[in-house]
């Protein structure tokens, strides 16, 4: 195992083809939470969505001990471009803000109608 890459790479496929179907405007209102594996371990969200919008994504669980900036940077990020498309990931901390992204369209993918 190339450290521990291959243990990622089936979470980063799954966000791919969630992003693919993903239209907000289908996602019902509520709060949804998802995993995906970050640098040190698994980390949720949870996202409350309304009206098509993302009103908030917060890291609930981590194991991160370093780069704790990914755990707010992203999910501020995701809120204000209203999904994943064109979030950075915050220097040092890649992995992290793969995790959360990743997370966070799984989450919102269990939200379609």
């Amino acid at each position: 195992m190339e450290s521990g890459r291959a243990w990622r790479d089936p979470a980063s496929i799954d966000a791919i083809r969630a992003v693919d179907g993903l239209d907000l405007s289908k996602v019902r209102d509520g709060t949804y939470t998802a995993s995906s594996n970050a640098y040190a371990g698994p980390l949720d969200v949870a996202v409350d969505i309304k009206g098509g919008k993302i009103l908030s994504v917060k890291v609930t669980k981590h194991q991160e001990k370093q780069f704790y900036t990914a755990l707010t940077d992203t999910p501020a990020q995701i809120v204000a471009k209203h999904g994943i498309k064109g979030v950075d990931a915050v220097t040092s901390a890649t992995i992290t803000s793969e995790a959360i992204m990743n997370a966070t369209v799984k989450a919102l993918a269990k939200g379609m109608q």
